[in-house]
């Protein structure tokens, strides 16, 4: 791992496997973290950075929620996943985690998690103690349920390009391979994933 006193000594996201509930595996893309008043001269490689970020099914924001300026660095993020066109209504749904809830005064701490307890969207937890990390298991593994669909779908078995990015996005649940080289799957994948498949 690389630490450097520098900004941004590092662009790079980071790309993990991860095995939800049951069977769903789900690749995890953690993008460098956002900065207000970034200089002119890494905007580009920010943005270009988040393009993990237009393509997710599920967005997860992980939020400090012990700092002083947790509000301001949550409008901060919103602004700018709002000019990537992200936010909206056709985009992907988003989860906050309240993270570093540990670091809150108990009653603080338990004012919040009877706020959070009524929402969908929000997740208390501690990635330090682990608190809140089996809930947030579960709403990502329920939102991508609910917004996948079962498509079948027919390619020809030499696409191996498009054959890999459907085993890499979406869910096989049945393959059929015919004597005349064609591959008929039928793949749970998410609207969005559909159509940029669809793009291919």
């Amino acid at each position: 791992m690389l630490a450097q006193d520098l900004l941004f000594a590092t662009l790079d996201p980071t790309m993990r496997a991860v095995r939800l509930g049951g069977e769903r595996m789900v690749i995890l893309s953690d993008t460098v973290g956002f900065i207000a008043d970034l200089p002119t001269q890494l905007v580009a490689a920010f943005r270009a950075t988040l393009e993990e970020v237009i393509e997710a099914d599920v967005i997860v924001h992980v939020r400090d929620i012990a700092h002083p300026d947790t509000e301001a660095q949550r409008s901060d993020v919103l602004a700018v996943l709002a000019a990537l066109d992200i936010g909206g209504p056709d985009s992907a749904p988003m989860i906050e985690v309240l993270n570093k809830a540990d670091l809150l005064p108990e009653a603080q701490r338990a004012v919040l998690a009877a706020q959070v307890a009524r929402r969908k969207d929000q997740v208390l937890a501690s990635a330090l103690t682990g608190d809140g990390v089996p809930d947030l298991i579960r709403r990502v593994d329920t939102l991508l349920a609910e917004h996948a669909r079962l498509y079948d779908l027919t390619l020809a078995a030499a696409d191996g390009e498009r054959l890999a990015w459907l085993y890499r996005h979406g869910d096989v649940l049945r393959r059929d391979d015919d004597s005349e080289g064609h591959v008929r799957l039928s793949v749970r994948l998410s609207p969005e994933n559909h159509a940029r498949f669809a793009r291919l």
